[in-house]
């Protein structure tokens, strides 16, 4: 008779596990290190340099180390907490347009309709538009208040241009992100949408749901996901909001349209502080990790909610 094999130990089964996974993780190191030297050495360097006292218009001071000083003056500036407000205005702003009006486009595509492939591309066109051309567009074809779409229809309906630009630049360059990024939300939003099984809504019909309710019963529990995956790469991207405002305001009047990329650009650039700006740009990362760990430690609390 064939003996039959006894049972594997733990340790063999972990010791098997763990030669299975080692060709895995060689595979992998190179990538690792490649995004380590792009990525963490950078920012190394920024963090050194905004320990530093270094301006490029006075080369005879040369590089001197001055602790948090550069954090100090940055801090204390009212400037730098009118930028910060200009953020946070400028993100919380268009992550809300890009929402609201991504999950609406995004209805409207889950529907079949006559000519659905040309609303389709005419919807997604503008994502594949670089920021500093669909900047120009908007500030030459459309919003000028001489010879801009704008200013035609204001003369034929007897009123008055108005420079947008200039009076509302941070609500203008809010208008101007969105309409870049409400592609990329309703794409991803449309994803969610078609997996989701029809089972589920035919069920809640049967239960006597109405449209209103599988909406918000049926169909936003089931995109939390999506929501969370979307949310965070557009926060990432609508932080770094830079060629938008350099085209149509440079950041001005004053400092009304400036962002936190930005204002790192003005000092850096413009003054030529390259500490201050390695400061500034070392805090906007800080505040983005902390926004973005926030956002997604709420959005997973209320995904555990809805699934218990």
């Amino acid at each position: 008779m064939e003996t039959v094999p006894s049972h594997k130990s733990k340790f063999q089964v972990k010791k098997e596990k763990k030669n299975h996974e080692y060709p895995i993780k060689r595979l992998l190191l190179p990538s690792i290190i490649f995004v380590a030297v792009v990525t963490q050495i950078p920012f190394l360097l920024t963090i050194y340099y905004s320990l530093h006292s270094w301006n490029l218009m006075r080369p005879d001071r040369g590089i001197t180390f001055t602790g948090l000083s550069n954090y100090t003056k940055i801090l204390t500036e009212p400037v730098f907490w009118t930028v910060l407000g200009n953020s946070f205005v400028l993100t919380a702003g268009s992550l809300l347009i890009c929402l609201v009006l991504g999950m609406a486009f995004a209805l409207l595509m889950n529907r079949d309709f006559f000519g659905k492939g040309i609303v389709r591309t005419m919807l997604v066109s503008p994502f594949f538009v670089m920021p500093t051309v669909s900047a120009i567009i908007w500030k030459t074809m459309i919003l000028n208040p001489n010879f801009g779409f704008a200013a035609y229809f204001a003369n034929l309906l007897g009123m008055t241009p108005v420079d947008f630009l200039a009076h509302y630049p941070l609500q203008t360059i809010i208008f101007v992100v969105s309409w870049m990024w409400i592609p990329f939300f309703m794409l991803i939003l449309l994803a969610g949408l078609q997996s989701l099984p029809g089972e589920l809504l035919e069920a809640s019909q049967l239960d006597g749901a109405n449209i209103v309710q599988q909406f918000f019963y049926v169909i936003i529990p089931h995109l939390l996901r999506y929501f969370e995956v979307v949310i965070l790469l557009g926060l990432m991207f609508i932080l770094q909001v830079f060629g938008e405002i350099f085209v149509t305001t440079s950041g001005g009047p004053g400092f009304a349209s400036t962002n936190l990329p930005f204002y790192t650009y003005r000092v850096g650039f413009q003054s030529w502080d390259i500490g201050g700006a390695a400061a500034v740009g070392v805090i906007t990362a800080i505040l983005t990790i902390i926004i973005m760990t926030f956002l997604f430690f709420i959005i997973r609390r209320i995904s555990r909610e809805e699934q218990s």
